[in-house]
């Protein structure tokens, strides 16, 4: 049973120059032992003897090969540097070749797996440093602070392939060492985004090809551009208004309509104290999602996003016309061999189709619908069920949703599905009215709060649970054909049950935000029994355990009291619920947000209450940026385990609930953080709305499909999803209502079997695999197999964020 749980600132940067010799790094591959600590979802530590064969062959062809400078970005022209820098004129630098900075052949180990073996790189110690030879600086061959001991970074790791330096000869003389730069690339975003076009092309044909620039450009990889200054007297104000008046022309190139405010802005970003001494490191990070974010000795110093700046900034040194003209165009030859490398090491999919994973994410929640189902009901082989629920107890409990892969209408986690599907209404609205599904969203939410309504229509009273937990667990037969009890349970004042009415409450509170303007009249009505079970969760406490070992409150309600006050709070701004969060409710950082533990949702809600001014709520902030902290795994207080293939697992059975938990909270704290331009701080370290979105997005890539088995989590979507989900409806085919079932048998005739569900049930995340990445499609593996309506209810606000996303980049 899922619920046991026993088992930026908006705006511009920088400058311009040219170069003097570069060199590949080679032997930038993964070693497995890393790779829980890496954000980046390849397995690199398995490569086929093909493949490595082809990348040994290209990385020894390419032992020695000029480049020109992309440290050119950050050093003006030197006929333009100021007098005081450099009294005489100087000659323009040559373009020096750098051999390979390791030229050891590949060492492997062959395991022998499959039709071509497997290889494992060993000996690869990724903590050794590249060193530029003119200057002796080293670079570290990956800025991945998990590993190259990075202190301050918050972007994703990417890998050195390329290093080099400027050496001005002063009255052709003394050979000045201005600075070395290593120019880092991520070699997932280019493989992903370049590779489905490019990586089957040859190197020789591959460099005549204009649209390959274009693309590098366009496509929005992450790269980084790393400066190590080598001699004193550099100005920051000379770099700064060489690189304004460099940009403003590209700008100009690649976009005439290009917005030129962001160049003002930029240079208001760089005080011009800021000294340049030797060791000075500057890096130039440019992100996915258009932001040039500059960094100078640790500092970040300037934040602009403007994908038509980030453009013009690298169409500098990469483009069709470079800045510094080169005799061979070799920036192809390091990205083409980076593409080589890196698109042989695993399958990889582009972006997924969000729109259809949403969609198909709404629809299950229609499959676990109880009750007379309505004329537009998607899943064509689910029928009407339990029509007499509540009869035992002489009300009307028809309706309301099945939790899982049975036949029981538990009370805490619908209120939870409803919950968070009405944050995700609201937060999420007009992604969903782009994805044309927030009606459908509103039809979930209305099934469960119609059913909510009758089960609280008497005060200090809730019916919490309808069906036999122990007898529908002795029957394998699908809603429509049960005969095991409808046993009524419920909670009042001699029998409390604070959890279960502070999450109705929270529930019908959230509704009626998502309702307001859709429906006036229902979102008073949800309000105003909202505040009735609020009432009555506080006055009388206790902790119901009906529901156990099924949903058991393992953390108490102190979590459900503040999650229902925050509702509150936030639906009526009424100061009776701001002062019970701030004198009364209990609160505590926490590393998980799901059904039975709340707390970081409500510190996430009054975080945004606190950056609109309600500085009262400092507290609660600290304890978001502490959820934020210990999940992320790049964080120094990172508490949450990881599998090797980058999912958060917290526990076996149904850990995709607190993967979609937590991509739902770091996408919508993400838009929190984007919109007060704030970030959140982990130690030393600081982490932007950008890396936390692209954590979700990790999360949710990897059931879809991104992740070491290449497979689907999602039923009926992508590659090799899962079609034996441990669900009774789906996996009892269609039988005569009439018809006499024997309970025992019923596990012969189809839970037992190794065959696909006759029915699919589409869009449901299945509980997924374990810490180390294993999964197995079986029924009889319900915590692999087995989804929830909560899994799915976190994943849509999150997959309706992707979806637009995706569509407008």
């Amino acid at each position: 049973m899922p619920g046991n749980r026993i088992g930026s600132h908006s705006n511009c940067p920088i400058h311009s120059t040219q170069v003097k010799s570069i060199s590949s790094v080679k032997g930038f591959f993964w070693k497995s032992k890393h790779r829980r600590k890496s954000s980046i979802p390849l397995d690199f530590s398995k490569i086929s003897s093909l493949a490595l064969k082809q990348i040994c062959n290209e990385a020894e062809r390419l032992q020695s090969f000029p480049l020109l400078s992309l440290a050119a970005a950050l050093v003006p022209p030197f006929t333009k540097l100021s007098s005081n820098v450099l009294a005489v004129p100087l000659e323009t630098s040559s373009i020096e070749a750098q051999r390979c900075i390791d030229q050891r052949p590949c060492e492997v180990e062959s395991r022998g797996c499959g039709p071509c073996g497997e290889l494992y790189f060993q000996n690869l110690d990724l903590s050794r440093n590249a060193v530029e030879h003119r200057t002796g600086i080293e670079f570290p061959t990956m800025l991945d602070n998990s590993i190259s001991g990075e202190s301050n970074s918050s972007f994703p790791p990417e890998v050195l392939v390329g290093t080099g330096s400027r050496t001005m000869t002063i009255i052709r003389i003394k050979s000045l060492k201005v600075y070395a730069f290593g120019f880092y690339v991520h070699p997932f975003d280019v493989c992903e985004k370049l590779g489905p076009k490019y990586a089957s092309i040859p190197e020789s044909e591959l460099n005549k090809r204009q649209d390959f620039y274009q693309d590098l450009l366009r496509k929005d990889i992450n790269m980084t551009l790393r400066l190590v200054v080598s001699c004193n007297g550099i100005k920051i104000k000379t770099v700064k208004d060489a690189f304004e008046k460099a940009l403003r022309a590209r700008l100009a190139r690649t976009n005439p309509d290009a917005d030129f405010r962001c160049l003002q802005t930029f240079g208001s970003m760089f005080p011009e104290d800021i000294p340049l001494n030797v060791g000075t490191t500057i890096n130039i990070h440019r992100t996915a999602d258009g932001h040039l974010i500059t960094e100078i000795g640790g500092s970040q110093y300037g934040a602009v996003q403007s994908k038509d700046l980030c453009r013009a900034f690298f169409d500098m040194y990469i483009g069709d016309v470079p800045f510094v003209m080169m005799n061979t165009p070799a920036n192809v030859c390091i990205v083409s061999w980076l593409i080589l490398c890196s698109c042989l090491f695993s399958e990889i999919h582009a972006d997924f189709d969000y729109q259809d994973a949403l969609t198909k994410s709404i629809i299950f929640l229609e499959a676990q619908r109880s009750g007379k189902l309505p004329k537009n009901h998607r899943p064509s082989w689910r029928g009407d069920s339990a029509l007499q629920d509540g009869k035992l107890a002489n009300v009307d409990l028809v309706g309301g949703y099945y939790d899982a892969g049975d036949n029981v209408k538990y009370g805490l986690p619908m209120a939870f599905t409803v919950t968070t599907l009405s944050w995700a209404a609201i937060f999420y609205r007009s992604e969903l009215q782009a994805a044309g599904e927030i009606e459908n969203v509103r039809a979930a939410i209305r099934w469960g709060t119609d059913y909510f309504l009758k089960a609280s229509s008497r005060r200090n009273h809730l019916y919490v649970e309808v069906g036999d937990p122990v007898k529908d667990h002795e029957c394998w037969v699908g809603p429509e054909n049960m005969k095991t009890p409808r046993t009524v349970l419920k909670i009042d004042q001699n029998t409390p049950g604070t959890e279960i009415a502070a999450e109705t409450s929270a529930a019908l509170t959230s509704a009626s935000i998502a309702f307001r303007d859709a429906d006036h009249t229902y979102s008073r009505r949800l309000l105003n029994r909202a505040k009735s079970l609020f009432s009555f969760a506080k006055t009388y406490k206790g902790t119901y355990d009906g529901e156990c070992p099924f949903y058991c409150s393992y953390s108490g309600f102190n979590d459900e009291l503040l999650w229902a006050a925050t509702w509150l709070y936030t639906a009526t701004r009424r100061s009776l619920y701001l002062d019970y969060i701030l004198e009364e409710a209990v609160s505590s950082p926490v590393s998980e947000f799901s059904w039975d533990l709340k707390y970081a949702g409500a510190q996430i809600l009054l975080t945004k209450l606190y950056f609109e001014g309600q500085k009262d709520l400092h507290t609660y902030n600290q304890q978001a940026d502490s959820f934020v902290c210990s999940v992320l795994p790049d964080s120094p207080h990172h508490q949450v385990y990881i599998s090797p293939g980058g999912l958060v697992h917290l526990r076996d059975g149904a850990n995709s609930q607190y993967v979609t938990g937590t991509a739902f909270l770091f996408s919508v704290y993400s838009d929190i953080l984007a919109t007060h331009k704030q970030k959140v701080t982990c130690g030393n370290k600081k982490f932007d709305s950008v890396r936390l979105l692209d954590f979700a997005k990790q999360q949710m890539d990897y059931l879809l499909g991104k992740n070491p088995k290449g497979r689907s989590y999602m039923v009926g979507f992508g590659k090799n999803p899962p079609r034996q989900a441990h669900h009774r409806g789906a996996s009892v085919p269609k039988i005569a209502l009439a018809k006499v079932i024997s309970c025992p048998m019923s596990f012969v005739y189809w839970y037992n079997k190794n065959v696909p569900n006759p029915n699919e049930l589409t869009g449901a995340i299945v509980g997924g695999p374990d810490k180390q990445d294993n999964f197995e499609d079986l029924r009889t593996s319900s915590a692999m197999t087995e989804p929830t309506t909560y899994t799915n209810s976190l994943a849509i606000g999150v997959l309706a964020k992707l979806a637009k996303h995706h569509a407008q980049s």
